[in-house]
This record gives structure tokens, C-alpha cells and sequence, in this order.
């Protein structure tokens, strides 16, 4: 089940960020800051076990009409199920409510999202060699959405 994501889920939120980025991670306090900018476009996924399959987050920038997915995760046992894309699809419906333009987001040339995020519709609009440093690169993908 996704849902908007609540103060209490903070703790799971940062073992999900844990699990899948491993040292190179935002601050568990970023994400109640993020809940605080951006609680209308932070999502997670519920698990059947209990603990939160994932998250993502949309965040506003500073091009008008201009919105970008600033973090998807989903942890390591639940991936292959669609968490994903179902958390997408529900961010992706939520910004288009806002009657946003288009949405862009950074990825690892090697991430298997980039499939994902393709079959969405996003298409590469740039290249940057050294995102996040030295030798650690990113394609900058956009959905045009009108």
C-alpha cells in the first residue's frame, strides 16, 4: 500500500535509505526536514511484514513548472515485486495533480532503475560525469508531462 509517509516512519525510512545507498546516504534528519518541505510528495510503500518496503520523494527546484524525484528506494528483500514502479506512478500522479510541466530526476548510469524509469517514459536529457565527485556519475533523466 502506498501512502503518504508520517512522522513515525522516519526510523524505517533511514534503515530503507540504509539498505540501499550503504555509506553513501542522506542524514536520518534530512528525512523530517523532507517530510516538512515536501510531505505532499513523500511516499512509502507499506510491506506485509511490517516494515516499510520503500519511499520516495518529490521535491520542488528552482525552474518553474520543474519538479525532481529526489530519492526512490525500495530495500533489497522486497525489489522485483513492482514497489517501485507503484511508488512512482504514485508520485508521478500526484505531481500532475499540481499541473506540473515536468519531472526530473539523477541516476547512476548502472542502476537498474534506469530500465524503470525508461518504461515510465523519462528520457536521458544529459550527462554528468561527476554528480555526486570524482568519478561518480549521473544521468539526468525528464518526463515532459504536458
Amino acid at each position: 500500500m502506498m501512502r503518504i509517509a508520517r512522522v513515525s516512519d522516519i526510523a524505517a525510512v533511514f534503515a530503507v535509505e540504509r539498505d540501499v545507498f550503504g555509506a553513501h546516504v542522506y542524514p536520518d534528519f534530512f528525512f523530517r526536514q523532507a517530510l516538512d518541505l515536501w510531505g505532499d510528495t513523500f511516499f512509502v510503500a507499506d510491506g506485509v511484514d511490517g516494515a516499510l518496503d520503500g519511499y520516495v520523494i518529490g521535491a520542488s527546484g528552482h525552474e518553474p513548472g520543474v519538479m525532481w524525484v529526489l530519492s526512490l528506494a525500495v530495500r533489497g528483500s522486497s525489489r522485483g515485486r513492482g514497489i517501485g514502479k507503484a511508488l512512482m506512478q504514485t508520485l508521478l500522479a500526484a505531481i500532475q495533480a499540481r499541473g506540473i510541466a515536468s519531472v526530473k530526476l539523477t541516476v547512476h548510469p548502472d542502476n537498474r532503475a534506469v530500465t524503470l524509469y525508461r518504461n515510465l517514459g523519462f528520457e536521458v536529457v544529459g550527462e554528468e560525469p561527476h554528480y555526486f565527485g570524482e568519478k561518480d556519475p549521473r544521468l539526468v533523466m525528464e518526463l515532459r508531462l504536458r
